[in-house]
């Protein structure tokens, strides 16, 4: 017990060796910033904190980490520091993209996998370095494991999309209009440990490890594992659109898994699980792209203010209000406009009532008690911008 308990300290100091933190905190307060500026740019105020991306992500990566732990340990899945470093290096060539959907382990492992099957038709003189030959003894289903689980993680965070969790836009449509999409957008980490070639494990049943490179001793290592997505939407509804995406990926998740479990008997099948995901990932994205030429889904309405967008923790939030609902009356005043809006606010007393009708078509009337100030900070952004940028105020 003495000797894993000091390994797993061990492998917690080993993560800090690895690059894929690093990297993912520098994406992620570059991608805040970005967010951040655009936000001020469009709505004259910040709507999200920074870091946004990752929030709602942990409980799923640490779920997901541990399940990978227990079939990693089990399962004896050693991996080397040049198999890592690859994969790190992977991670941070499609980082230079600014998209978060090359984050998608269909993506960084796929590409990794590639990389190894065409490793030993390299020149000789590349073949010579000392870091090669650990990368061409791994083996290739591990690739095959690590998608299957990292797939269905994806999969559920994009089922636990809620609608404060997408980042609101306001463009221009072909038209001139205006016209509001969301952004899907997430960055989070897959914790899990994993044996390296090197320690003082030692096997404790024959069959241990499955998965070995050699050496017969073991260490551990945590690996912060970074996945992510990025999609838009523009013709449904933000909610709407990651569960679908997420149900499409969850399949493909089980279409993985199934090779996966192949490829512990038949190794040709772990190249069918990547190819699988590469094709199946790229399948779900176009078909999200089709889903998207619909109609504008938030877009000007004749009978009320399309909400695009809610403040987390404000006044609005608060009052269950949610982006793509219409407000249509304030205390039984008809809006139709962001000033309007404001205007009937400022004249509704201690006391605000509004008529709201929902995306199925179906009204429904919020409250709340308004307190000073709060006018002026209820934290809704609208399709519309209002006629003067001194009227939006919600911070």
């Amino acid at each position: 017990m003495d000797v894993w308990l000091w390994e797993l300290l061990e492998g917690l100091g080993r993560m800090l060796s690895l690059p894929f933190l690093y990297i993912a905190l520098v994406a992620g307060l570059l991608l805040s910033a970005k967010r951040i500026k655009k936000e001020r740019s469009m709505f004259g105020a910040r709507v999200f904190d920074r870091f946004s991306e990752w929030k709602g992500t942990w409980a799923t990566g640490l779920i997901t980490g541990f399940v990978l732990s227990v079939i990693a340990i089990a399962g004896g899945m050693v991996v080397t520091y040049p198999l890592l470093f690859l994969i790190a290096a992977i991670l941070l060539l499609v980082s230079l993209t600014g998209k978060l959907s090359w984050y998608s382990p269909a993506y960084t492992l796929g590409f990794t996998y590639l990389l190894l099957l065409i490793l030993p038709y390299l020149p000789e003189t590349f073949l010579e370095y000392r870091w090669v030959a650990p990368l061409q003894e791994t083996p290739l289903t591990v690739f095959a494991v690590l998608l299957s689980v990292l797939l269905f993680a994806e999969a559920i965070l994009l089922l636990r999309t809620s609608p404060s969790e997408t980042f609101p836009e306001r463009i221009k449509g072909s038209r001139g209009m205006w016209i509001g999409q969301h952004i899907g957008k997430k960055l989070s980490i897959v914790p899990f440990f994993a044996l390296l070639p090197a320690g003082n494990l030692e096997s404790f049943a024959s069959w241990w490890p499955l998965l070995s490179i050699g050496g017969e001793s073991y260490g551990l290592v945590l690996i912060p594992f970074v996945i992510g997505w990025e999609w838009r939407a523009r013709g449904q509804s933000p909610v709407g659109a990651a569960k679908t995406l997420g149900r499409h990926t969850f399949l493909l998740a089980i279409v993985v898994l199934a090779l996966t479990i192949g490829s512990l008997f038949i190794d040709v099948l772990s190249l069918g699980a990547v190819i699988v995901s590469l094709i199946g990932r790229e399948l779900i994205l176009v078909f999200h792209r089709i889903r998207e030429e619909k109609q504008a889904f938030f877009s000007a309405n004749s009978t009320g203010i399309r909400i695009l967008g809610v403040i987390p923790e404000s006044p609005a939030a608060q009052m269950g209000l949610v982006p793509g609902e219409l407000i249509e009356r304030v205390n039984a005043v008809p809006v139709r406009t962001e000033n309007q809006f404001y205007e009937a606010l400022q004249n509704s007393g201690a006391f605000t009532k509004l008529e709201v009708r929902d995306e199925l078509g179906e009204n429904r009337y919020v409250q709340r008690a308004m307190y000073e100030g709060e006018h002026y900070e209820l934290g809704l952004v609208f399709v519309e911008p209002a006629t003067h940028e001194t009227s939006v105020g919600f911070f």
